[in-house]
């Protein structure tokens, strides 16, 4: 150790959002270099800073989506189409030079954790389709009705049937 660095307590906080304030997590020691009557963060310092940033808000680091990745036996080419992100980008974060949004973060934790499979995830990428093999909104409840937003009225015989229906059910009176 030289003499111009130096081991300090180093507070992780959860960042500030519209909502609430920044939240304290721990604290770590980190390496500061000091020169000219100033200090630097090390590089194996901010990574220890990142790492321990990442992990309280629940993102997983490089190293553990590589192993995600080669774990389901997966290019980066095909985890970025899957997760729908850039091949560079999902590089990077492997090689700990940035970190998942909470979105692209969700889809990885999902994997990681089971809830989905590859393959479930690739088949929503897809047109939403019924059993039958017809979309989810070609078939739809009797008291569902069609409305062409262009015009300011659904259709008298639409408002005249729901309104029987709800009258015959008690939701209003007649």
């Amino acid at each position: 150790m030289t003499k111009n660095l130096t081991t300090v307590p180093y507070k992780i906080y959860l960042p500030a959002t519209a909502d609430q304030e920044a939240i304290f997590v721990k604290t770590i020691e980190i390496e500061v270099y000091h020169k000219n009557e100033q200090e630097f963060v090390t590089v194996e310092s901010r990574k220890l800073i990142e790492e321990a940033t990442a992990q309280a808000m629940g993102l997983l680091n490089g190293t553990e989506i590589k192993a995600l990745r080669k774990r389901l036996k997966l290019t980066q080419e095909k985890l970025s189409e899957l997760i729908g992100c850039g091949k560079k980008t999902l590089s990077r974060w492997e090689n700990g030079r940035g970190l998942p949004t909470n979105t692209y973060n969700k889809f990885l934790r999902l994997l990681d954790e089971g809830v989905v499979t590859p393959e479930q995830l690739k088949n929503i990428q897809s047109p939403r389709q019924s059993e039958k093999g017809k979309s989810f909104f070609a078939e739809r409840p009797e008291n569902i009705y069609h409305h062409d937003f262009k015009i300011s009225q659904p259709p008298k015989e639409a408002v005249q049937k729901l309104m029987e229906q709800e009258t015959e059910l008690g939701i209003i009176n007649s």
